[in-house]
C-alpha cells in the first residue's frame, strides 16, 4: 500500500512527499485476481470465446484525399456534418481533421 506521512525508512526523505506503493504487495493481489476468474471460469465451464475476425480485404474503392484541397468552404450552425471541414467516415458518422488521421481511421488504428 501507499506509506503515510507518519511512516518513515532510512532511504526517505523530509521534502518527499510522493506516494511510495508495495509493488510486491500490488503484484500479490494481481495474482489473486487473476487466479479467482481462472477458478471462476472453470467453475462455470466457460471459456473465453476467442473473437473471429474477418481476413484483410483490399478497398473496393479509392481513398479522394485530393478533392477538398486547397478549398474554403461556409461553415455554419446548420451545416451538415458529412460537409463539415475535414474527412467525412460514413461509417462511424465521425470528421476527422487531417488526411493522415482519416487514413489510420479507415484503416483501424484509431477509433
Amino acid at each position: 500500500m501507499a506509506s503515510g506521512s507518519g511512516s518513515s525508512s532510512k532511504n526517505e526523505n523530509k521534502n518527499d512527499f510522493r506516494r511510495k506503493w508495495d509493488k510486491d504487495e500490488y503484484e500479490s493481489l494481481a495474482q489473486q485476481r487473476l487466479e479467482e476468474e481462472r477458478d471462476r471460469e472453470r467453475r462455470d465451464g466457460k471459456l473465453p470465446t476467442p473473437v473471429k475476425r474477418d481476413m484483410l480485404r483490399h478497398r473496393d474503392y479509392k481513398v479522394d484525399l485530393e478533392s477538398k484541397l486547397g478549398k474554403t468552404i461556409v461553415i455554419t450552425k446548420t451545416t451538415p456534418q458529412a460537409e463539415m471541414g475535414g474527412y467525412y467516415c460514413n461509417v462511424c458518422d465521425c470528421v476527422v481533421k487531417d488526411s493522415i488521421n482519416f487514413l489510420d481511421h479507415i484503416n483501424g488504428k484509431k477509433t
